[in-house]
């Protein structure tokens, strides 16, 4: 549990600790310290830019997979359309096609 924290963030530590196979407690430590270590040394490395790139490509994952998921939620074969969402539907139609 982490607390004080958005929720968006507490899913992203999740999903991170997830991704390495760990817990969520033990996934924090180690990026404290991983944070707290680059910061004591007053310098970026190569180690530090590929562990953010890291971190940056596991909240994409995880953005890219809540996209997925709302989408297919959205597109649902049988799904009920209220009239306006229908309409939002058109004009969003409408609106990608002109790009």
């Amino acid at each position: 549990m982490v607390r004080g924290v958005d929720r968006e963030t507490r899913e992203a530590i999740k999903d991170a600790a997830r991704a390495e196979g760990t817990n969520v407690g033990t996934w924090v430590r180690r990026a404290l310290l991983r944070s707290l270590e680059a910061k004591a040394q007053g310098r970026a490395t190569i180690r530090d830019a590929n562990e953010r790139l890291r971190v940056l490509e596991m909240r994409l994952s995880v953005l890219e997979k809540s996209h997925r998921d709302l989408h297919h939620k959205i597109h649902a074969p049988g799904r009920l359309i209220d009239k306006s969402e229908s309409e939002n539907r058109k004009k969003w139609r409408r609106a990608e096609k002109s790009k």
